[in-house]
């Protein structure tokens, strides 16, 4: 089963694909959609390029697992791609992968440590990946 991992943010959408049997999640480029007006169009052709059975969005909860407001708002953005691109959703908590993400690249070069876009590419490698460990999808 070919997944797309998605770590939705307001300033940038990291995204990763996995899922295939032996084949390990790969991080998607980044789409920053503060620069790029067109970024909803992007997402769609990444997903109709990869052909993916599914879309998993890292899902932020709070300390006590319950909804914040930007559950709500990955949620909403979750149901447009699915109408759009035909594509069904999962979710899954995505507490602190961005923070483990950061914590993974500081042993990178100090330029990829600040590209913000590794950092979002990544977490959604973390969230898809959890996401295959949890569900067996692998």
């Amino acid at each position: 089963m070919k997944l797309i991992g998605i770590d939705y943010g307001r300033r940038r959408i990291g995204l990763s694909v996995g899922g295939e049997e032996g084949v390990p999640v790969r991080g998607l480029p980044t789409i920053d959609r503060k620069n790029n007006p067109g970024f909803f169009t992007m997402l769609l052709e990444i997903i109709d390029r990869e052909k993916p059975d599914s879309l998993v969005f890292g899902l932020p909860l709070d300390s006590n697992d319950a909804e914040t407001v930007m559950s709500n708002e990955v949620r909403t953005f979750a149901a447009k791609t699915a109408r759009r691109s035909g594509v069904p959703v999962s979710f899954i908590d995505e507490s602190l992968s961005s923070l483990r993400a950061a914590k993974l690249l500081r042993y990178r070069k100090k330029n990829e440590r600040r590209d913000k876009g590794s950092v979002d590419r990544l977490a959604a490698c973390i969230i898809l990946d959890q996401y295959i460990r949890e569900n067996g999808c692998a």
